[in-house]
C-alpha cells in the first residue's frame, strides 16, 4: 500500500454494509458511523516524550504542523475538537 491512510479511507468510499451493520446493531446513529469512517488528526511532532500522552487538552491548531504534510486544515482542526 504506497498511499496515505487519509487517501485510503478516502478510497473506501461511503458504501461500508459490513461495519455500518456491526456499529448499528450497537445503536450507532449515521451521524457517529461518520466518525467512525473519518481519520483522525495527530500532532506527531509535538509528541516527543511520553509525558505528552498524559496531556487531555486539544493541543492549539499550529501544533498540528508537521515537516510532512504542513498545516492541518480549520476544518480537520474542527473535527478534532
Amino acid at each position: 500500500m504506497n498511499s496515505s491512510l487519509a487517501t485510503l479511507t478516502k478510497n473506501l468510499g461511503d458504501d461500508h454494509p459490513i461495519t455500518s451493520q456491526y456499529f448499528k446493531k450497537l445503536s450507532y446513529t449515521e451521524e457517529q458511523l461518520a466518525l467512525v469512517y473519518h481519520k483522525g488528526v495527530y500532532s506527531y511532532n509535538y509528541i516527543n516524550s511520553h509525558d505528552r500522552f498524559q496531556e487531555i487538552e486539544l493541543l492549539p491548531i499550529y501544533e498540528f504542523h508537521t515537516t510532512l504534510k504542513g498545516k492541518i486544515t480549520q476544518a480537520d482542526y474542527q473535527y478534532a475538537q
